[in-house]
């Protein structure tokens, strides 16, 4: 079975069976997930093709991954571990992100776990000598944001424009409110504003805010949260949300698709209008960064450590700020904002010994 023709057919047979569900929890995931995960195993087979091994998807073995890990960690070792092997890929000088890494084995995790051999996939730190290629720093390192980067948002917003009003619209609530592409797409603008005194008990609204935005529907795992209307662009860009979606319970995505069309609509424009790493070094998430970094400025009245703020900055301040970015982000916990508005740590780390511990909280995963 080693050379069986319909490994194609029998590997998708395996996620069409599996792949609706989570890999823990006892619910759906989202269809990109889905797509995601059937895109990562396709290509582990080929690639493990291309390298002169030829295993039917139900025999998957360690062997196989410890094979895919020295491949996508660029492990001078591979060669040798071929032997006489034919292989058909050119073996890479360079290792992967270890996001990519850490992704790709997941993905395979879930996989053994399917074809009934949990525990096939070990720890990435297993497969190699230098743990350093498999370790996600989830610590924002340089300014993801669009002005970060050179690139005039509102300009750029209407190119956008010029291509599809409804995608521009998107893209202005996703710099004025922090949106995903899938929030966006789905928000209700005549139906999302709060005041302040309407929160929930759970939501400690910081005082100076008056008014909110209501953020449910598109969020991952339907978390609620509420996003706080601060300044005139924000209330501008609400406006024409308003003036896009005609009606009361209108949402932002185009009228007569389906919400993967619009989803695809959104990222085919965004492409067009080269608003891609590879064109610009930015993506449409890096609205999301360009929010948190100027709401982080609003409450501690410095710049965040990502765009070079002075890191003797009052903990308690950081601190709160750090909490609040999180929440309007819609996460729980203050460490995840690391990943927007880069680690104290990181600057901090120049003005105190090796041995003097960080004030701050570390690193969290997004």
């Amino acid at each position: 079975m080693a050379n069986n023709s319909d490994w194609k057919i029998q590997l998708d047979a395996v996620i069409a069976a599996h792949n609706t569900r989570h890999a823990v929890r006892n619910k759906l995931v989202s269809h990109s997930t889905m797509d995601a995960r059937k895109k990562g195993l396709f290509r582990a087979f080929r690639t493990l093709r291309a390298l002169g091994f030829q295993p039917a998807p139900a025999n998957l073995s360690g062997a196989h991954i410890d094979v895919l890990m020295r491949y996508w960690t660029a492990d001078p070792q591979l060669q040798t571990c071929l032997g006489d092997a034919s292989a058909k890929l050119q073996l890479r000088t360079h290792p992967y992100s270890a996001a990519y890494i850490q992704q790709q084995l997941s993905f395979l995790r879930v996989y053994a776990s399917w074809i009934g051999k949990p525990g096939l996939v070990r720890d990435a730190e297993r497969y190699t000598s230098h743990p350093q290629l498999v370790r996600r720093t989830y610590c924002a390192q340089i300014d993801k944001g669009w002005t970060g980067n050179g690139i005039d948002v509102d300009a750029s917003i209407r190119a956008v424009a010029k291509i599809d009003l409804y995608v521009a619209a998107q893209l202005r609530m996703a710099m004025a409110f922090g949106l995903r592409r899938k929030e966006a797409v789905m928000f209700r603008p005549h139906v999302a504003e709060v005041p302040d005194f309407a929160l929930p008990s759970s939501c400690a609204a910081i005082s100076r805010y008056v008014s909110f935005l209501r953020i449910k529907r598109g969020t991952k795992g339907g978390r609620l949260r509420f996003a706080a209307i601060r300044t005139q662009a924000q209330r501008d860009a609400l406006a024409c949300a308003k003036e896009i979606a005609r009606f009361p319970h209108s949402d932002l995505g185009r009228p007569g698709l389906t919400l993967k069309q619009s989803l695809d609509l959104f990222s085919n424009v965004v492409r067009t209008a080269g608003l891609t790493k590879k064109t610009l070094g930015v993506t449409p998430h890096g609205l999301r960064h360009e929010f948190a970094g100027d709401l982080y400025f609003d409450i501690a009245s410095v710049q965040p450590p990502v765009r070079g703020n002075d890191p003797c900055v009052d903990p308690d301040t950081m601190r709160a700020a750090y909490h609040e970015v999180a929440r309007q982000l819609g996460h729980n916990r203050p460490q995840i904002s690391n990943a927007y508005l880069g680690s104290p740590c990181l600057h901090v780390t120049e003005h105190r010994s090796d041995d003097e511990p960080c004030a701050i909280s570390t690193c969290g995963e997004p």
